[in-house]
Order: C-alpha cells, then structure tokens, then sequence
C-alpha cells in the first residue's frame, strides 16, 4: 500500500547528513536541530526573521545549529542539515557564528550543477545526491575558519551516540570513554562542537525518525506511532510530537510522509 503524502516536500538521507528540499516552504519559528546550509533561489532570495527580529535574506545561507529562525513569506528552499559530529558539520556550525549568515557566493548551486527545482521535486538521483552533497560541504565548510578541528575522540563517540538514542545520554559514561572527569563533558562537548549533548541528542532521534519512515516508505508501509517513538529512543508518542514541532514545525505524520523520501546512504 502506497503512503498518501502530508507534505511536498521530498527529504533525501544521507550517512551523516539530511536535505529537506520544498517547493513551497513556510514555517513557524523553531529551532535548527543541527548546523544547516540553506539554498533558496538565486532570482527571489528568501529571508530568513530570526527570534530577535534580525532577518537575513540570501540565495545561499549558514544556518547554526540551537538558533531560532522562522520563514514568513513561502518560497522554495531547501535545507541540508549535517551531522554536529562530522567534521563537516562542526566546521559550518564555527562558520555559521552562532546564528545565520549569508554565503557570499550567490551562485553556489550553479557552479555544483544542482538545480533547486528538480530538487525540491525528488528528480535529483541518490547517485547524484552524495558526490554532490560532498562536493558543495567540501567548499562551504572548508578548513579556512584557522581553527583547530573537533575534538577526535568527540567524533569517535557518534557511532555510539546513534545506536543508544532511548532515555537520557550518561555524561559519565562519555566522560569514560573520553578518559575526562564527568564534570568537564557537557563544558567540553558544548566548546568543541557548539551544542549541549542533549541538543545533540534531539538531532540523533529526529535523524533515526527519518530513516526509519524511508525505509517503511520503501516497503510500502507507513510507521505507526509506536515504531516512530521507539526508532527516535522518545519516552512516548507526545515528547515526539514537541520534539518535531519544535525543530521542523511539522507533526510526525507530516515529518514521516513527505512526497518521497531518497535513501543515500549506499551511494556513499
């Protein structure tokens, strides 16, 4: 049986990263779950109105993770969120400064060869998707920030992080693994990567949530609310509604039917 879509927009899943593509995006003020860039169209930039009332508008922008932002006027846009514990990832969050900047070059997605339309419709391929995602991280979160990268052994922790989603993340037990003092983990968590742990956490559950509605979609099957709570590790089926309604502004039926969902993970 085919799943009805709730939105349409197309989400397309890669190994350490997800890109949200809509043809007519808007939503309510929330919070970005993870470092993002942000790709409107290059002829009628959208604008982005943050919590204090500051707006960026822009064809192409950075997108710190923790910041609040809202979309009033719809417009095609596409967000391609990326794991805080990738190296990718912790660099456009330094980049991002902490809230939502413009990208300088305007005509980022030309010269990558991805055009917005097609990709907001699900015509962009998973073969495509990877090298292209690789490619456009690889100029926008460039080592050129002077800094020191993440932490190793902070980036040695996702695996783990992701296969314990449920209940609460044990700062002992990181702090463990890290060979630290518990007491110094949710500073040096937060330093190194721009986040709190449980922060992070929320991107792991939201992360797991779509990857599990792909893989139903594929099947032909549509997760009840059971299989949602439990591939997030959510205590129950309200915490994941808040948790979706405060990062996406979507309901979990709107979060797991999307038009299509694009798996690339074994593209990669």
């Amino acid at each position: 049986m085919s799943v009805q879509p709730a939105i349409s927009g197309v989400v397309y899943l890669g190994n350490d990263w997800l890109l949200y593509a809509d043809p007519d995006l808007v939503f309510k003020l929330s919070e970005n779950v993870a470092p993002a860039l942000v790709l409107g169209p290059a002829h009628r930039p959208a604008a982005l109105t943050l919590r204090d009332g500051h707006e960026v508008c822009a064809p192409v922008m950075l997108h710190a993770s923790g910041v609040w932002s809202q979309l009033v006027q719809r417009s095609a846009l596409a967000f391609l969120y990326v794991d805080p514990l990738s190296g990718a990832g912790s660099r456009l969050q330094r980049r991002a400064r902490g809230g939502v900047v413009a990208w300088p070059r305007a005509d980022l997605q030309a010269r990558h060869g991805i055009d917005l339309a097609r990709l907001c419709s699900g015509e962009v391929a998973a073969g495509q998707m990877q090298p292209w995602v690789a490619g456009l991280l690889g100029e926008v979160a460039d080592e050129g920030d002077g800094r020191a990268p993440i932490d190793p052994r902070l980036i040695g922790l996702r695996t783990g992080l992701h296969l314990r989603g449920e209940g609460r993340v044990d700062p002992a037990a990181i702090a463990d693994a890290l060979g630290l003092s518990a007491e110094h983990v949710r500073k040096h968590f937060r330093q190194q990567v721009g986040m709190t742990l449980s922060s992070y956490q929320a991107w792991v559950r939201l992360y797991q949530v779509a990857a599990t509605a792909c893989e139903a979609q594929q099947l032909g099957h549509a997760p009840g609310a059971t299989e949602l709570v439990n591939a997030g590790g959510f205590y129950d089926a309200s915490h994941a509604t808040r948790a979706i309604r405060r990062y996406f502004d979507l309901l979990p039926t709107e979060m797991i039917a999307p038009r299509a969902f694009v798996d690339c993970r074994s593209s990669a």
